[in-house]
């Protein structure tokens, strides 16, 4: 369900701005047209700006134009801008010399349309850049895609930064983490991505930023931190204007003192609203609530002025009716009647197969052992798959439609046996050699032969779990690990840039390669820039 909140303080639309913190999350894992992001959440990070005294701005599953209303709040005049943190999970596309953050509502957009669809992420970056002490945008996604048409691919681009704003990207769990983890007091940006070797941090970044001082202000009244954030949770727990002004009494100038004064504003302005629909509704004349719209057009009370208004104004005089004139014969024009889209029977005969998404990748790989491309094997049968089905239907002497029938799956599936029947016997015999008998070293020489075969998912399961007890002092093999379970290139061009000379490289730099050959470059967080130089080297 789309919601957008907006934490700690309202909208203020009078009086000069106080410089403040301020923070934005959109955590988007629901789309039209993509599938899910998992652990996308990130309501534990909005928590943490708002602890930590930042003005907090967040949203799950938003539309384009709820992003960007999102985003707005970081235009707000501050006359001495504070820190600014922004987290973005979602889905990324990029092109040309940007990329985008797309809305829930995308619906496979081009390079041209990318921007009604999507916000432009060097369009935040410019809305951060006079943080001070500098500013972080996070950026989480995962290896999966939505459709696009010509000019776009998935993922995040490269990106230049202006000086002060520091990017980092990575898993949605792991960004959504370091969020929270940069607004511990005395944190630094390099502490935190070396907690988590999944984060990347772009070129330029600042490993040296604290976004939260470690110690309380100069001017602070003696006291530890302790006793500041107890105050504090005191008062922000009553919600009271006097709960507020007992705290800034006693730390005027203390960790959550913007908060406390922008909540005191927005308070304020809550009772004067109240104030004046009291003295509206007990006129109860049309200029009382004539006044109070006048003051608060979006009012608490907003909408009952309005009914009241209704109610009380007089109704128009009716209308004298109009003499009848004697119509004149008319001759009725044909109306252009607009089809719906026809679906042909080719595309019913196909559905009515519900064919699973396990099925769809079979058919894929089947294609693709045949010769022909469907640009990978995720399950969606995009325009390159059509293309695939209808090349494969002209070959064999079927209509060409673009669309299986029950017969023509079960023609691929015999086609695609034929190709390298000894190749599936080799591949289950050597997993029973190796992969069935447990053990990381017989998951890896599984995988280091058939990276592809017919047990590597579950290959890549076992090994995982299998890592997941390794020693924490054994970095290098879990990034290793990580890279086979998510093999693309992306994961092994990141093993590569942490591990150039390690154990797997060579192994990294020839499944990089071989995924490469068959089309698979470009999706992921990692820049295709990136990909080439580590190519070059």
């Amino acid at each position: 369900m789309r919601h957008l909140s907006l934490l700690l303080a309202a909208l203020v639309a009078a009086g000069p701005a106080l410089a403040e913190n301020r923070g934005v999350v959109v955590a988007n894992a629901r789309y039209q047209n993509a599938p899910e992001l998992a652990d996308a959440d990130a309501s534990a990070a909005s928590e943490a700006m708002k602890a930590a005294g930042f003005r907090t701005v967040a949203g799950a599953d938003l539309a384009v134009k709820d992003v960007r209303q999102a985003l707005a709040d970081l235009l707000r005049p501050d006359d001495s801008p504070g820190a600014r943190v922004v987290l973005l999970n979602g889905r990324f596309l990029h092109g040309g010399s940007d990329s985008w953050y797309m809305g829930t509502d995308a619906d496979k957009p081009d390079l041209v349309g990318a921007g009604s669809q999507g916000v432009p992420l060097s369009m935040v970056l410019d809305l951060m850049k006079q943080a001070q002490p500098g500013a972080v945008l996070l950026l989480g996604s995962d290896e999966a895609g939505m459709e696009h048409a010509a000019g776009l691919e998935n993922g995040i681009g490269p990106l230049t930064p202006p000086e002060g704003v520091t990017v980092i990207s990575g898993p949605p769990a792991a960004t959504s983490a370091a969020a929270a983890a940069l607004l511990r007091p005395g944190a630094s940006v390099g502490e935190v991505i070396g907690a988590d070797d999944r984060l990347v941090m772009a070129e330029g970044g600042d490993a040296q930023l604290v976004l939260v001082a470690a110690e309380a202000r100069a001017d602070a009244p003696a006291g530890s931190l302790d006793a500041d954030r107890d105050l504090w949770a005191e008062a922000a727990a009553k919600d009271t204007a006097d709960a507020y002004r007992g705290y800034l009494d006693r730390y005027p100038s203390g960790i959550y003192s913007a908060a406390a004064k922008a909540r005191l504003d927005a308070l304020g302005a809550a009772q004067a609203d109240r104030d004046l629909w009291a003295e509206a509704a007990a006129a109860n004349t049309v200029a009382a609530y004539e006044d109070y719209l006048a003051r608060y057009p979006r009012g608490e009370f907003a909408e009952a002025a309005e009914r009241r208004l209704a109610e009380l104004r007089p109704a128009p005089p009716a209308a004298e009716p109009a003499p009848v004139q004697p119509r004149q014969p008319e001759i009725q024009q044909p109306r252009e009647i607009v089809p719906p889209r026809q679906v042909s029977q080719a595309e019913l005969t196909e559905n009515r197969l519900n064919l699973s998404r396990a099925n769809r990748v079979a058919v894929q790989r089947r294609l693709n052992a045949l010769g022909y491309s469907t640009g990978g094997a995720d399950g969606i049968f995009g325009s390159r798959t059509r293309s695939a089905i209808r090349g494969w239907q002209q070959r064999n002497g079927y209509a060409v439609t673009g669309y299986l029938t029950s017969a023509q799956v079960g023609a691929l599936r015999t086609q695609a046996e034929a190709v390298a029947p000894s190749r599936d016997q080799q591949d289950r015999a050597y997993w029973q050699q190796t992969g069935a008998k447990g053990g990381a070293r017989n998951l890896r020489a599984y995988l280091d032969r058939y990276p592809d075969g017919i047990h590597a998912q579950t290959a890549r399961q076992r090994l995982a779990a299998l890592n997941g007890d390794a020693p924490r002092g054994d970095r290098e093999d879990r990034a290793w690990a990580r890279a086979r379970q998510a093999d693309t290139v992306q994961a092994y061009t990141q093993y590569l840039q942490n591990w150039p000379r390690g154990e797997h490289a060579e192994q990294a730099r020839q499944r990089r390669n071989r995924l490469i050959n068959q089309g698979q470059l470009g999706n992921g967080v990692i820049g295709l820039d990136t990909i080439i130089r580590e190519l070059v080297k």
